[in-house]
């Protein structure tokens, strides 16, 4: 007996909102009954997270790889490819085999994924998370806001045309933060927030910790993304702050994930608690 799903990853890192969310889907198949198992090169235990680590052969599973993994290095015999951004932007193809069901994170990714496939994906095909972890990321009106702070993360090439506003003493929030409890602290105590990676969950994370937003244009104007129409957008989701909290822990959204992939491959049913932890305890090659 095998698992149902396997997830691709690349090492841990908390920087990394795609990358978190490859884990954090682990987690919550495995929470939502379907048992599930990372592959990545390094193992990072995340003790809050419900998620053995693959040690064997990929027997019968479902393999789930992000945009970034060219091809299929595991030679599964089903694949779903999980876009976490545009195909082919940070790595991988730019268009995806008919063999394989193609799923994006952002909504507002569907048309250009689907330009990958041979036929449009619909809004079936969307695999959406909330990532915000409530217990690092939260406002708290009583810490004063004493910094300002940049992030470049992905617009590496904007940061070298254009130059912060001048007349500021900022801080790189990239060195400020070497784990989440300190992406937490530094976003409580900052005031704005000037970002030159315009699709960051970390616009979210600033914005429900209270900073003001910045970010920069084609056109090299700054400006706030929750009212722009800049086509590399985050989704600004409605109620953001009362709703973050309890879209993290909700494992609900895994039941129409399955039921799509059950129009191609056969799942087995949402396995109670108990019953998934003694499959784990049997399955001896996951750790």
């Amino acid at each position: 007996m095998a698992p149902v799903f396997l997830i691709w990853a690349p090492p841990y890192a908390t920087t990394s909102s795609g990358i978190r969310a490859l884990y954090r889907l682990c987690h919550h198949l495995n929470e939502a009954g379907y048992p599930s198992a990372m592959v990545a090169r390094r193992i990072k235990r995340l003790p809050k997270w419900n998620i053995p680590f693959h040690r064997g052969g990929v027997g019968d599973s479902i393999v789930i790889y992000p945009e970034i993994v060219p091809g299929n290095p595991l030679a599964a015999e089903k694949v779903v490819r999980w876009a976490l951004n545009d195909p082919g932007l940070l790595g991988g193809e730019t268009t995806y085999a008919d063999e394989e069901m193609v799923f994006v994170y952002d909504p507002q990714r569907l048309e250009a994924v689907s330009r990958a496939v041979k036929e449009p994906l619909g809004p079936r095909r969307v695999l959406w998370m909330g990532l915000i972890d409530p217990d690092v990321i939260y406002p708290d009106p009583s810490v004063p806001k004493t910094i300002d702070c940049s992030f470049i993360y992905k617009g590496r090439a904007l940061s070298e045309r254009f130059p912060l506003p001048e007349g500021i003493a900022i801080e790189a929030l990239e060195d400020r933060t070497p784990n989440m409890a300190a992406l937490g602290d530094t976003l409580r105590r900052t005031r704005t927030l000037y970002s030159y990676d315009h699709y960051s969950n970390v616009l979210r994370e600033a914005a429900i910790s209270g900073c003001e937003l910045r970010v920069i244009g084609e056109d090299g104007v700054w400006h706030d993304p929750r009212g722009c129409s800049c086509p590399k957008n985050i989704w600004w989701y409605d109620d953001l702050l009362g709703s973050y909290a309890r879209r993290y822990s909700d494992s609900a959204f895994t039941h129409d994930f399955v039921r799509e992939v059950r129009t191609r491959w056969s799942v087995p049913q949402a396995a109670p608690p108990g019953k998934l932890r003694r499959f784990w305890r049997r399955f001896r090659p996951f750790g």
